[in-house]
C-alpha cells in the first residue's frame, strides 16, 4: 500500500483527482491541515548579533518541524514525535500554513517510518542534512510545496561571509565535511572564533539534536588529545576531567571511583549534568602541557569552561567534595529547596482534581429523556444506542460497544436545540465520558465541542446554577488527560483555548453560590498543577522539557491569581478557601526567580494580612489549612 501510495503521490494532492476518490473515498471528505512550525534556535541571538559578527542582517537560525493530524514531526535524533508545540523547542515563533492534504494519517505514517533509514541520528548535519530538510521533504509529500525560502538558503548565506568561513572548520569538526562549502574563499579573511561564538554554536547544535538522547549521551568521555578535551569543557555547563597515565597505580585505584561518582550525579533526569573526561597525558600530552599537569592523578573540575578547582592524588574524600561543588556551582537549588518547613506544601498532591463519581443515574438519564422530549429532539438509532452505552458508563459498567464519533454527534445535536438551562443532565452524562481513553483520543484530534461547552458556560446568561457546576466539572475532567489539556486549553501555542477556559473560571469564581465558587477553585487547582508539573520536570533536567507544550505563562498566572486572590479576600467557606490557598501555592512553589511575578503580586495583595483576618474571623480553623497559609507566606518572603 506504501509503495502505490508513493508513487501516486502527485495524484494525492490534488483534491479533484478522480484516482484519488477511486483509491481513498474518504478523501472526499475536506482535507486536513498541514501546518510548518519555526523555531529560533538562537533563541534571538541571530538577530541581536548577525550583523556584527557577518555583516549581514540573519534573524533566525531556523529550525521547523510539520503538524498534521495534531502531531508533530521533526528531525534531530532520527525522526521524532510529538504532541504540536510540545517538543523540547517550546512554542513556535511562527506558524505557516502549508495548505491541506488528502492523504489519510495511516498512509503519512507509513510514509515516514520508511523515511527513518535515510533520517538517521548519523545522518545529522548542521549545514547539509537537517530539521529542514526533513520538514522539505514531507511537505512536498503532502502538499507539493516547498518550505520557505530563506529557511533552506540560510546555511549558504550564512557561509558566504567570514565569520561563516571561521566557523565552518568547527562545525566541520563536530559534523563533518560539509557539501555547502563555497567553491572559493570569500572577500576578507576568517576572523578569530570568540568563545562565545563558539557556545553559541554548540548550544544550537544541542537544540537541534537534542529532541532525543543529546547526540553523546555517555557521561564518561575519552579525550584522545586538547581539540576533543577543550571541545567537551565548553560543550557542558559541568565538566570533571581525570588526568591519567598507564603506568600509574592510584590512577587504576582512584578510576572505579571517578566513574561511579559522574554514573551517580547523572542518574535523575535526560540531560547530562557532570560530563565526565579520562585524559591518558601520555596520548593526549599537548592537553597536559596545556594545563600544567605534572603528576597523576590529577582532577580539574570546571564550570562554564572556567577551571573552578583542582587536586592531585587520589584522594576519594576530595573527589567526592569537589565533584558535590562543582553540582552545586553549575545547578544551585532553587530558594525554595532551602526553605525547611514546607510540609504542607510538599503534602499537596500534584494531581488534579477530578469529578469521577456518578450522580443518581436513574435520576440524570430520566431528566434528560424528558428534556429530549419536551423540546422535540429526533433520536435516531445511533442516539439511542450511544445514550443506552453512556448509562453504562456511567455505571462503571462493560460499554465496548460504545462509538465515541456517534457521542459527539449527539451531544452537538443537544446542545443546538437545549437551551442551556436545561443542559445539566447532558453534561452530567459528558464529564463522565470525558474520562474515557476514546475520548481523550477523539478530543486531541478534535477539541470544538469541549470549546463550544465551556464558552456556553459563560456566553450565554444567566446560566442555572446545574449547568454551570456540570460545566465546570466538564473543565476539571479535562485534566484527567494531560496531552489534550496541556496542548488545547493551558498553552499558549496558537491551537489553544486557554482564553475559553480562563473566561470560565475567573467569572465561576465571583458567583454568589459558595458550591460553584468551591468547584471553580477545583479548576483553579487543576491549571495550577500543569504549571507544577511544568517546574518539576525543568528542576530535574536543567530546565529541559519535553513531551508537554510550554504552560509556565506568566501572563496568564497572574490573571489567575489576581482573581483568586480576590476571591479569596471575600471568601466565608473554608473549604473554597482551601482549594484556593492550594492554588497559590502551586502557582508560587518553584517560580522562575528571574521570570515569575506572582510572588510579588501575591505579596502587593497582602496574602499574610488576608491570612489573618480569615482567622481572626475564625474562618480559618482546621490546623493543616492554617499550615499551609503559613508556608505560602514563607515562599513570598523567599
Amino acid at each position: 500500500m506504501l509503495e502505490n501510495a508513493i508513487n501516486a503521490c502527485t495524484f494525492l494532492i490534488q483534491p479533484k483527482s478522480t484516482f484519488l476518490l477511486e483509491i481513498f473515498p474518504l478523501a472526499t471528505m475536506s482535507g486536513e491541515k498541514v501546518k510548518l512550525y519555526i523555531y529560533d534556535l538562537s533563541k534571538g541571538l541571530a538577530r541581536q548579533m548577525s550583523m556584527s559578527l557577518t555583516g549581514k542582517q540573519i534573524d533566525g537560525i531556523w529550525h521547523t518541524s510539520v503538524v498534521v493530524y495534531h502531531k508533530e514531526f521533526f528531525f534531530g535524533q532520527g525522526i521524532m514525535t510529538s504532541v504540536p508545540g510540545g517538543s523540547h523547542h517550546g512554542q513556535p515563533l511562527e506558524v505557516v500554513d502549508m495548505g491541506e492534504t488528502y492523504l489519510p494519517e495511516e498512509v503519512i505514517i507509513d510514509y515516514i517510518e520508511s523515511q527513518r533509514n535515510v533520517f538517521t541520528p548519523e545522518s545529522y548535519h548542521l549545514l547539509d542534512f537537517n530539521c529542514n530538510t526533513f520538514s522539505e521533504n514531507l511537505c512536498q509529500f503532502l502538499t507539493g510545496r516547498s518550505i520557505p525560502a530563506h529557511i533552506t538558503g540560510l546555511p549558504a548565506e550564512f557561509l558566504n561571509t567570514p565569520f561563516g568561513q571561521s566557523m565552518l572548520p568547527m562545525i566541520e569538526g563536530m559534523f563533518g565535511q560539509s557539501q555547502a562549502r563555497p567553491p572559493a574563499p570569500v572577500a576578507a579573511p576568517p576572523a578569530p572564533v570568540s568563545s562565545e561564538s563558539l557556545g553559541m554554536l554548540q548550544d544550537i547544535s544541542s537544540a537541534a539534536l537534542s529532541a532525543a538522547p543529546p547526540q553523546t549521551p555517555k557521561p564518561i568521555q575519552v579525550a584522545q588529545n586538547l581539540s576533543s578535551l577543550e571541545r567537551w569543557i565548553e560543550s557542558y555547563k559541568a565538566t570533571a576531567v581525570f588526568f591519567t597515565s598507564a603506568g600509574c597505580g592510584p590512577c587504576r585505584m582512584i578510576k572505579p571511583d571517578f566513574e561511579r561518582l559522574v554514573e551517580e550525579k547523572n542518574s535523575s533526569g535526560t540531560k547530562i549534568k557532570i560530563l565526565g573526561v579520562i585524559v591518558d597525558t601520555s596520548v593526549a600530552y599537548d592537553a597536559a602541557a596545556k594545563y600544567g599537569v605534572r603528576a597523576t592523578p590529577t582532577f580539574m573540575f570546571f564550570h562554564k569552561g572556567e577551571k573552578l578547582s583542582e587536586f592531585k592524588g587520589a584522594n576519594f574524600a576530595e573527589l567526592q567534595s569537589s565533584m558535590n561543588l562543582l553540582l552545586f556551582t553549575a545547578y544551585p537549588p532553587h530558594p525554595h529547596r532551602k526553605i525547611v518547613k514546607l510540609r504542607s506544601i510538599f503534602d499537596l498532591p500534584n494531581k488534579p482534581v477530578l469529578y469521577a463519581t456518578p450522580g443518581k443515574v436513574d435520576m440524570v438519564f430520566g431528566k434528560l429523556n424528558a428534556f429530549l422530549e419536551e423540546y422535540c429532539i429526533d433520536m435516531n438509532e445511533y442516539d439511542k444506542t450511544v445514550l443506552a452505552e453512556s448509562k453504562k458508563i456511567m455505571q462503571k459498567e462493560n460499554s465496548s460497544t460504545f462509538i465515541i464519533s456517534h457521542w459527539a454527534d449527539f451531544t452537538d445535536k443537544c446542545l443546538e436545540k437545549l437551551p442551556s438551562n436545561q443542559q445539566f443532565p447532558l453534561l452530567d452524562v459528558f464529564r463522565t465520558v470525558l474520562l474515557t481513553q476514546s475520548a481523550s483520543d477523539y478530543y486531541t484530534k478534535d477539541c470544538s465541542q469541549l470549546v463550544r461547552i465551556l464558552e456556553n458556560g459563560y456566553k450565554h446568561t444567566p446560566v442555572s446554577k446545574a449547568t454551570i457546576l456540570m460545566t465546570l466539572r466538564v473543565a476539571c475532567n479535562l485534566f484527567a488527560h494531560n496531552n489534550l489539556t496541556t496542548t488545547y486549553f493551558t498553552s499558549s501555542l496558537p491551537e489553544s483555548h486557554r482564553a475559553s477556559l480562563t473566561q470560565l473560571l475567573i467569572n465561576s469564581l465571583l458567583s454568589a453560590d459558595s458550591q460553584v465558587r468551591q468547584t471553580a477553585a477545583s479548576l483553579a487547582f487543576n491549571c495550577s498543577t500543569v504549571i507544577a508539573e511544568e517546574r518539576l520536570k525543568k528542576e530535574k533536567d536543567d530546565g529541559y522539557l519535553s513531551g508537554m507544550a510550554e504552560q509556565d505563562d506568566d501572563d496568564w498566572q497572574i490573571e489567575i491569581v489576581s482573581a483568586v486572590m480576590d476571591v479569596l479576600a471575600k471568601e466565608t467557606d473554608e473549604e473554597v478557601v482551601h482549594r484556593l490557598l492550594a492554588a497559590i501555592s502551586k502557582f508560587l512553589f518553584l517560580a522562575p526567580t528571574e521570570t515569575s511575578s506572582i510572588a510579588e503580586l501575591v505579596g502587593a495583595l497582602d496574602i499574610k494580612g488576608v491570612i489573618e483576618a480569615k482567622k481572626a474571623e475564625n474562618i480559618l480553623k482546621t490546623p493543616s489549612i492554617i499550615a499551609l497559609a503559613q508556608e505560602i507566606n514563607l515562599l513570598v518572603n523567599a
